[in-house]
């Protein structure tokens, strides 16, 4: 078994992909799910309008989906304290770099300890992201 990919629901693929691609990922992948196989799948009621745009970096597969059939609602802000899936965490070089590039493309830097070795940002729809130096990475790439 392996990880094909993470998913993650946004309401504006365009500008949440600028972003994502503002920080080294690049489209791999464009697909629109007829909604008959989405409803079988996703358990919605049709119609769904299911559009995913796939993104790389290095061996990560981000899936940004949408569905235009069902509005995402309104949801509290996710933090570190909820279960559940808290945060994706991105191997930057630079990390003042790296919080010029999640600001320029819509994001905001939230928490800097200072140090350079990682801080938090949110991407422009408030999903959690950890920047941690690549000295600091705490699994080893390979």
């Amino acid at each position: 078994m392996a990880v094909s990919h993470v998913g993650l629901r946004v309401r504006d693929l365009v500008g949440v992909q600028k972003f994502y691609e503002a920080l080294g990922f690049a489209e791999v992948q464009r697909m629109t799910v007829p909604d008959k196989m989405a409803a079988g799948l996703l358990g919605l009621a049709e119609p769904i309008g299911f559009e995913a745009v796939y993104l790389r970096n290095d061996g990560f597969v981000l899936q940004l989906l949408t569905f235009s059939g069902h509005p995402a609602p309104e949801a509290p802000q996710r933090d570190m304290v909820g279960a559940g899936l808290t945060h994706l965490s991105l191997v930057v070089d630079d990390i003042p770099a790296a919080q010029a590039a999640v600001e320029a493309a819509g994001g905001t830097v939230i928490a800097d300890p200072g140090g350079g070795f990682a801080c938090m940002v949110r991407d422009p729809e408030g999903q959690l992201l950890e920047l941690i130096h690549s000295k600091f990475r705490p699994v080893p790439a390979g």
